[in-house]
């Protein structure tokens, strides 16, 4: 009988601590520009890997994936702004307790206000994020951004790349303030 329990007890943890790993193909991530300050976009990152681990979920982002649907917006927006050839990947983390993932009954959502550490261009800056998690069928889990994660650019360093691009593009301002959206499917491991 206690190997039974015990059995049953290391099967729930393991359950519990599962990694959870990104589906790409799935998941998004979207950011929106607004230049001239009327004139509003929606862009997206197309490549980018995650897993939620032991309490910590972490993802990246591959800044080569940008996609504004315009290839010479994309190639100045490698080039000038995230300079990919000396950070070609941002990164997020957060830490997320797996029992608050387990304790989500499937087919059920719940609301988390997490702290995401962002490094991107070389600084690290803690965010707060509000996101919506989903336990969609067993093994299938969704986290989604419930509010936008504004990012401001002067906190990364970023303005210098942005005059580079309003200046290229003969624009009178690009917004600083750049909401970021997300959709994250995760499937257990």
């Amino acid at each position: 009988m206690k190997k039974i329990i015990f059995f049953s007890l290391l099967v729930l943890s393991q359950s519990a601590f599962a990694d959870w790993i990104l589906d790409s193909n799935q998941s998004s991530l979207d950011f929106i520009t607004t230049k001239n300050a009327s004139k509003t976009e929606i862009q997206s990152f197309e490549a980018m890997q995650g897993r939620i681990k032991g309490g910590q979920a972490t993802f990246r982002v591959d800044l080569s994936s940008v996609d504004t649907g315009i290839d010479i917006r994309d190639d100045r927006l490698r080039t000038l702004f995230f300079n990919i050839a000396k950070f070609p990947e941002a990164t997020a983390s957060l830490k997320i307790d797996s029992a608050d993932i387990k304790a989500i009954k499937l087919g059920y959502s719940k609301e988390m206000e997490l702290d995401a550490v962002i490094d991107l261009y070389g600084v690290k800056q803690t965010l707060p994020v509000v996101v919506q998690v989903t336990r969609l069928k067993e093994g299938k889990l969704l986290v989604f951004s419930k509010q936008p994660l504004i990012v401001n650019l002067k906190n990364f360093n970023l303005l210098e790349g942005l005059n580079k691009l309003r200046n290229i593009a003969k624009l009178q301002s690009i917004n600083a303030a750049v909401p970021v959206t997300f959709s994250l499917f995760f499937t257990k491991k």
